[in-house]
């Protein structure tokens, strides 16, 4: 990783800590917020992959999955903002289900990169274990709209000082010759 990727992540932590604090403060218009942040992510990161597949992967083996990934996200992003005011109990299931999809996925990683003997299979593994924590606590106080609010703040803070920890994470530079 370079400096400046490294000091971007550590400004992009900094500023999710920021965020969660603020959501935290503010739990009522807190979850609306994390619904549309949700939604505006999902959103814009299925226009990327359909980028992606429309600029390289089209050309690619398999690239017809960055198209089909990036039309799901999209879906599923567009679909988010449509709800956030309608019905909040629907809107934590769906932020349980991203939140349990990562984690189940930040675990195998984990275990992927541990069988690879690579280094980052720690910070992997806890965050998929954080993800997880943070799904069973969701759903634990689901018709409480300020409790999932506040654990999401936390996860949010938990994954930013995951990110200042792998930003001053030694990594290693392979050479090509």
């Amino acid at each position: 990783m370079s400096k400046t990727r490294r000091i971007w992540n550590i400004i992009v932590a900094l500023l999710m800590i920021q965020g969660a604090i603020f959501l935290m403060t503010i739990p009522e218009i807190g979850f609306e917020l994390v619904a549309f942040i949700v939604g505006l992510i999902l959103a814009i990161r299925g226009i990327k992959f359909i980028i992606y597949y429309l600029t390289h992967a089209q050309h690619m083996t398999g690239g017809k999955w960055m198209l089909l990934i990036g039309l799901i996200l999209f879906d599923l992003g567009i679909f988010a903002l449509t709800l956030i005011d309608k019905a909040t109990v629907i809107m934590i299931i769906y932020v349980v289900v991203i939140h349990l999809v990562a984690g189940l996925l930040g675990i195998v990683r984990a275990v992927s990169n541990k069988k690879d003997g690579n280094t980052g299979w720690k910070i992997d593994l806890a965050q998929g274990i954080g993800n997880l924590i943070l799904v069973v606590l969701c759903l634990v106080f689901i018709h409480h709209v300020e409790i999932p609010v506040l654990i999401y703040g936390a996860g949010v803070i938990y994954s930013a000082i995951l990110k200042i920890i792998s930003s001053f994470k030694r990594t290693a530079i392979v050479y090509v010759q």
